[in-house]
């Protein structure tokens, strides 16, 4: 049975055929038998096929390759082209094992050592961060005070003392100095000093820092103006070049109570150091202030909305003016502001050089007196547009004692207006038979010089015209409300004219007037 599944296979093409006209299986088991070896088979052309040919010799019939499929120590079948065919030769030497991995297997092996290396790789980074995070907040800071002291005073002019230095990363890495003190006796106050991009330090001089942020800044405007940044030819610091440095919650003193408080802005610096402009803010936005270097001194641009200066009750609805900071005195000019329902023109000039000091000078043009009686007057009830000049001047040790002190001339002229609490006409027609209590006195012009000291108001030179009753005379009121005055009342007819003094007194908001025959 086996000779003739031999022989079958051979005659298909699927072994090789006999050498010698001896089957090769045959030839195979008398070599075994004998001890002897065959004669290795030449190979055959790539032309020949398989099965017996006729007129070919055996010799020339020659096995083909060993086959690419292992048998696991079985014999192979071996394909070997001949003239166009292919056939097997059997193979009985065993081949190697080779192992096949599915390809998702070793796609999740790939995969998950990748994901441990990641893993191994983000606890480095991790742990190298930490470590410079330790190291940036715990490392001795306090040794640069110093040379940070020196760089300070160089570059503000003035003495600077640092109470402490520190390193903060958030929001963003910065160098914080606390607890500053300027000038030789610290009258300047710093609360807190954050300085952007710290590796900036590192580099050579000048140092390029690109922002400098301070908070609860407290400085004298005399401070101020002396910084080197602040003159028009003064020379730049070679210590540093900050473009830009930005301040919050600070206040900016120019004497004994007089300042300008809680006050925020900025400072932008050119490419060389020098200060472009400063722009200074108040907290609730109702004054902004651009400073820039000047010839005189720091050059002001200054704008108001709804600004109400402390220690007074009036209010500028808008305001616009030009100004000058020098070390001991400000001066606003070209000031143009809407007041007390009005315009007012002039200039105002501050000066703390000894003490505090101040003098203005002022045109109005249709001033509400209903508004400026309720600032100023409460008591006093009158109506109609003013028009005119004022001179202030005042000095006193403190802010708030400088307007309580403030010497004001009025030279006015009130139009179309109504006087509460007094009726001139009436106690005129009277003519001293009995006096008139309160009552209203209505005219169409009224001019006066107005003098307000700390201790009474005067009117003095009034003039009223109001139709067929005109008057003339003088008044004075204390600060309690107490008003005494002598009119001359002239009452005017179609056929007589009479002059009849009128005495006025009493308290506001409502007089006595009574006639003198």
């Amino acid at each position: 049975m086996v000779e003739a599944a031999l022989r079958e296979l051979e005659e298909g093409g699927y072994i090789a055929p006999q050498v010698g006209g001896t089957p090769v299986w045959q030839d195979s088991r008398q070599g075994a038998e004998t001890g002897q070896q065959s004669e290795p088979p030449q190979p055959m052309s790539q032309f020949s096929v398989f099965g017996p040919q006729t007129g070919a010799p055996n010799s020339q019939v020659r096995a083909g390759a060993a086959s690419g499929f292992p048998s696991l120590g079985k014999p192979s079948l071996s394909p070997r082209g001949r003239a166009g065919e292919s056939g097997f030769k059997p193979s009985m030497a065993p081949q190697p094992y080779q192992r096949t991995v599915p390809e998702h297997v070793a796609g999740n092996a790939d995969a998950g050592r990748w994901r441990l290396r990641r893993r191994h790789l983000a606890l480095g980074l991790g742990g190298i961060m930490l470590l410079g995070v330790a190291i940036a907040l715990l490392y001795p800071y306090d040794r640069f005070k110093p040379a940070f002291e020196t760089s300070a005073s160089q570059y503000i002019g003035a003495p600077v003392k640092i109470g402490a230095i520190g390193m903060a990363l958030l929001p963003m890495p910065h160098f914080r100095l606390s607890n500053l003190s300027i000038g030789a006796s610290g009258e300047g106050r710093v609360a807190e000093v954050r300085i952007a991009s710290p590796w900036a330090l590192l580099g050579g001089k000048p140092l390029q820092i690109s922002r400098i942020d301070v908070t609860g800044v407290q400085l004298m405007a005399s401070q101020l103006v002396a910084m080197p940044f602040f003159k028009v030819d003064g020379p730049v610091s070679g210590v540093a070049l900050v473009r830009k440095l930005h301040f919050e919650h600070s206040r900016l003193v120019f004497g004994e109570g007089a300042e300008f408080p809680d006050i925020y802005g900025q400072l932008d610096f050119q490419a060389d150091g020098k200060l472009d402009k400063a722009t200074i803010e108040s907290d609730d936005r109702t004054m902004l202030v651009e400073a820039r270097p000047g010839p005189l001194g720091i050059a002001l641009n200054i704008e108001g909305r709804a600004w109400k200066p402390a220690g007074t009750t009036a209010q500028f609805a808008s305001l616009q003016a030009k100004g000058i900071l020098q070390k001991d005195k400000l001066l606003v000019q070209n000031i143009d502001t809407t007041f007390l329902g009005g315009v007012l023109r002039g200039d105002w000039l501050l000066d703390w050089g000894h003490g505090l000091a101040m003098a203005g000078d002022a045109t109005l043009s249709r001033i509400d007196t209903r508004k400026l009686g309720a600032a100023f007057a409460p008591s006093l009830k009158l109506e109609g547009e003013m028009s005119g000049t004022v001179k202030l001047r005042s000095s006193a040790a403190n802010w708030e004692a400088l307007w309580r002190n403030a010497e004001v001339v009025l030279n006015t002229e009130i139009t179309r207006g109504t006087l509460y609490g007094v009726d001139l006409g009436e106690a005129a027609r009277r003519n001293g038979v009995s006096e008139v209590r309160a009552g209203v006195t209505k005219f169409d012009r009224l001019r006066s010089t107005i003098s307000i000291n700390p201790r009474q108001i005067a009117l003095k030179d009034v003039r009223m015209d109001a139709g067929m009753v005109t008057a003339a005379g003088q008044f004075v009121a204390g600060r309690d409300g107490q008003v005494d005055g002598n009119m001359a009342v002239t009452l005017q007819t179609s056929v007589a004219k009479m002059n009849v003094p009128v005495h006025v007194y009493g308290s506001l908001p409502d007089l006595i007037a009574v006639g003198q025959r």
